[in-house]
């Protein structure tokens, strides 16, 4: 993997015949009780560093992947639907010399508030209007049918499943827990874009803490387990949704745990 251009919102990298752009949505502050030890009861037990103010630092990141068939946008960020901060999506596209015309297809990681607003632009309208596809797991299109904020979106709905491919090189992986149908993308068999799997750096040294909003703790928990040990057998690169900047990198065992290694120029 190599790193082609970075600007203060994008990171773009050129992954085999594909390359996979970070847009940074923008970043919030989290209450530092959303970390949840192993009794679901918010930490308390944080290191220095952890915390910045009191609070837990939230980056919220989308994913562009363009090839040969196409461009492919995994989740949509949060637009102006949830915390200040947030919404920079199409700034970041403009950095990174995209727009959002340029979108053939998008498919969600799962249909949180952060991932899918930005589907539906200030005026109600598509955002993306050449997306003629919008995968979402078959889990979750209930959900994602229930928010009215959708409805425009409705008729471009198609059901994703493990092992489909929403673009030529890119595969679903089944990632369930923080969401019923959480999923994963794997990018030319290398690179890992994981969604939700990790909301702060702590979850790599302490794995087994969990999200105040994952939906099955438990299950969260396992597949973060299951998933790092597959990075690691596999020797895959990971991007994820709310990992540290520039959001792409690669994860190493440290000890009994894990650290995260960001991608460099």
């Amino acid at each position: 993997m190599r790193v082609v251009r970075e600007t203060a919102l994008s990171l773009k990298v050129e992954v085999s015949d594909l390359t996979v752009t970070m847009l940074l949505d923008g970043e919030t502050m989290m209450p530092a009780d959303c970390l949840r030890g192993s009794d679901r009861a918010g930490l308390t037990d944080y290191a220095p560093g952890d915390l910045v103010a009191g609070k837990l630092p939230l980056p919220v990141r989308a994913f562009l992947v363009r090839g040969p068939s196409g461009c492919l946008l995994i989740d949509a960020g949060a637009a102006r639907a949830w915390h200040k901060g947030l919404g920079r999506l199409g700034a970041a596209l403009a950095e990174a010399g995209s727009g959002p015309q340029e979108v053939d297809v998008v498919a969600l990681t799962h249909t949180h508030i952060d991932h899918l607003s930005g589907l539906v632009d200030e005026d109600g309208g598509l955002a993306f209007p050449n997306a003629e596809r919008v995968f979402v797991a078959t889990e979750e299109l209930m959900a994602f049918r229930a928010e009215p904020r959708m409805i425009p979106v409705l008729p471009r709905l198609m059901p994703l499943e493990q092992g489909d491919g929403p673009l030529v090189g890119v595969v679903a992986v089944n990632a369930p827990g923080h969401s019923p149908g959480h999923m994963a993308f794997l990018v030319e068999g290398r690179l890992l874009i994981w969604g939700d799997l990790v909301h702060h750096p702590l979850q790599f040294a302490r794995p087994e803490v969990t999200w105040k909003f994952d939906e099955d703790a438990d299950q969260a928990r396992q597949t973060r387990a299951g998933l790092f040990e597959r990075v690691l057998s596999e020797g895959w690169l990971v991007a994820g949704a709310h990992l540290p900047h520039p959001g792409i990198g690669r994860l190493e065992r440290d000890g009994s745990a894990y650290s995260f290694h960001p991608v460099t120029r």
